[in-house]
């Protein structure tokens, strides 16, 4: 073959064609010297082209500018429902009778003065209207039954003789508007240590059964308390939830206070 009489087709079609097997034994060469090479030599080579890639910031640009990142962080629903059990924990309360150990009712602490919501059908059948409560941290305390609400209420309040401790921390209250069916909750129960139980919201307060949540996950236990996945307080068990079904709870709000009734008898003027 003459190369004179190529045309300038053929010609860069030659030339490429030497290109590529030239660059492919470039390339073979290269890897083999490589694998011969000794570790701190591949080391350096490495660094070389991470340097190489590294984003150039214009020197025009702020150091501020230039140090901001973006990040996304990722929180696995596992990790969200431990730690919002852990933040719930520090709220709940054992209630039993001053000096025993037997529990009556469980209870969850609503605010920093000491103000926690129970079963009121637990404590009526103890007969009695002061009550020690325990504390997440083992501390025991006296509490009081809030007469100044009123008793139709499934929920009683109690007042803690808690002083500056700071052995709790207030929970935070759910808004029951925006729940939704099939929404994750968590039952903290159990008669002794902690018992958690999963589920989801079965069925929504409805006109006949206003201060009722059903879901589909139960308890035995007085008072055990039903969270969201974000910790917030959704209701608790009471005698007039366990009526309806053991997956039944009173939704978590302070009773309403009693208005004492106004007397209706004058005395008649002359």
């Amino acid at each position: 073959m003459n190369l004179e009489q190529l045309t300038k087709h053929q010609i860069v079609l030659l030339t490429l064609l030497v290109s590529f097997v030239t660059s492919i034994a470039t390339g073979i060469v290269t890897v083999s010297l490589m694998d011969q090479a000794p570790a701190g030599v591949t080391r350096v080579v490495n660094q070389i082209v991470e340097h190489t890639v590294e984003k150039v910031i214009p020197a025009t640009q702020s150091a501020a500018a230039a140090a901001s990142t973006e990040k996304t962080v990722v929180v696995k629903d596992d990790d969200l429902i431990a730690s919002s059990i852990a933040k719930v924990q520090k709220s709940m309360i054992r209630v039993t009778l001053p000096g025993s150990n037997q529990l009556l009712s469980r209870g969850i602490i609503i605010d920093a003065t000491g103000t926690a919501l129970v079963d009121r059908n637990a404590l009526a059948a103890a007969s009695s209207d002061k009550f020690d409560a325990i504390l997440p941290s083992g501390e025991r305390v006296t509490a009081s039954l809030q007469a100044t609400t009123s008793t139709s209420s499934p929920l009683a309040v109690l007042n803690l003789a808690v002083g500056t401790s700071t052995d709790f921390v207030p929970a935070t209250l759910a808004d029951i508007s925006k729940l939704s069916l099939g929404q994750s909750v968590v039952r903290i129960g159990g008669k002794g240590a902690d018992m958690v139980g999963s589920g989801v919201v079965a069925m929504l307060p409805t006109s006949d059964a206003p201060n009722l949540i059903m879901s589909s996950v139960s308890s035995a236990t007085p008072g055990s308390v039903l969270i969201n996945i974000f910790g917030e307080v959704i209701g608790l068990t009471t005698a007039a939830s366990a009526l309806v079904g053991d997956t039944a709870y009173t939704i978590a709000s302070l009773p309403q206070t009693s208005t004492p009734a106004a007397s209706s008898s004058e005395t008649p003027s002359p």
